[in-house]
């Protein structure tokens, strides 16, 4: 029986899985691509929830990027309830698209918006890893994850692969539909394959960087991660994986907005992460908020980045890689996925357990195939 691979195997696995999807993107993206090749899209909504949320903040802004269109990422409870996806009426409504990922695809609140999206008449796409899922019957279209189904709760390598697999097909919507050129798109794809291939070191040089620091992240108790730019979903997805795994009080803020109201509760015993992504302004910011940190706060202040130009102390992390803007969120997520699994580890903490006994009141959404919830799955 093949064994399960706990939180930071996942991790591990990731680089190996992110080559596979650059090969074979031709068994998975063809109906993704043709539905946008095909389809005058002019808004896109981007739903899902918890990770698959953070996953979409970060899809959204390679789409707006990339294809022109106006980029929507929202929970999808909101998108159900209270969402007016046309107020203005300038768009047909065959000129919405509604993406609804799901990495298990029966996520009740994305199933719903999803249902919703059909009756409005709005072209929908499910994205999923598991195949034949509940969502895909209530879709147009159908995308299938390649990250392989994780079989622990906190995800990861699926949240890192479906920002690679999203990225790839869309400089190939942009290439078929002439917003590319051959040399930008072999540009964007070399990118990619470059991301794959340097994808191990960020790995490992991250569980390095744990281990050079685990004294001292054993003692956190409190903690706040902030970014900016594409890199501010990276912070909120951060700022998730501690909380259900670590589970010590941890927020995920945009770099500036965390000067705005939290200040008050920081402390000598407050953590703070900055990622230093790309951003000629916001770079220069962080680089004044760090030692303002320091100064003012606390001595626990630790920086990543990929960038040249800031102060970097055996605390920070300094990837020996690097990549584009659009694609930097993969390489930044990367430490804080290593730092909750291993530090959970170090504490006692089995990630493989999931403290959620009855899953179906967020999941197991009624398939039209095969009928309700059965009161043997509710226990």
């Amino acid at each position: 029986m093949k064994e399960k691979l706990s939180m930071i195997g996942h991790v591990k696995d990731t680089p190996r899985v992110l080559k596979k999807a650059y090969e074979i993107r031709n068994e998975y993206m063809n109906d993704f691509v043709n539905a946008f090749v095909n389809h005058d899209f002019k808004k896109v909504y981007f739903l899902g929830s918890g990770t698959s949320h953070h996953v979409s903040l970060v899809i959204r802004n390679i789409f707006v990027d990339l294809l022109k269109v106006e980029g929507v990422a929202c929970e999808p409870t909101i998108f159900t309830y209270h969402e007016n996806a046309n107020p203005s009426g300038v768009f047909k409504n065959e000129e919405i698209c509604v993406i609804g990922f799901s990495q298990h695809g029966d996520s009740i609140s994305t199933c719903e918006a999803v249902k919703k999206a059909k009756e409005f008449g709005y072209y929908t796409i499910s994205v999923t890893e598991q195949l034949d899922s509940v969502i895909e019957e209530l879709s147009d279209s159908y995308c299938h994850l390649v990250c392989e189904e994780e079989e622990i709760g906190p995800e990861t390598r699926g949240y890192t692969e479906t920002i690679f697999q999203f990225y790839i097909q869309a400089i190939e919507i942009a290439h078929r539909k002439g917003m590319l050129s051959d040399a930008a798109y072999r540009k964007l794809d070399d990118d990619a394959k470059k991301l794959a291939e340097d994808l191990n070191s960020v790995v490992e040089e991250s569980i390095a960087w744990y281990h050079r620091n685990k004294a001292e992240f054993l003692e956190m108790t409190k903690s706040s991660i902030a970014g900016y730019g594409v890199n501010f979903p990276t912070a909120l997805e951060a700022r998730l994986k501690f909380f259900e795994t670590f589970s010590r009080p941890c927020t995920g803020y945009e770099m500036e907005e965390q000067m705005h109201g939290p200040m008050r509760a920081y402390n000598k015993d407050n953590y703070i992460f900055m990622i230093a992504s790309e951003g000629e302004k916001e770079f220069a910011r962080c680089k004044e908020l760090v030692p303002y940190y320091k100064d003012a706060f606390t001595e626990h202040v630790f920086v990543v980045t990929c960038e040249d130009g800031i102060e970097i102390t055996d605390r920070d992390l300094k990837f020996s890689a690097k990549t584009t803007d659009i694609l930097s969120p993969i390489i930044y997520v990367t430490p804080f996925q290593v730092l909750s699994a291993l530090i959970c580890e170090d504490v006692g903490i089995d990630t493989k357990v999931s403290p959620i006994k009855k899953r179906y009141v967020s999941s197991h959404y009624p398939s039209q195939r095969h009928g309700n919830i059965t009161d043997s799955e509710k226990k």
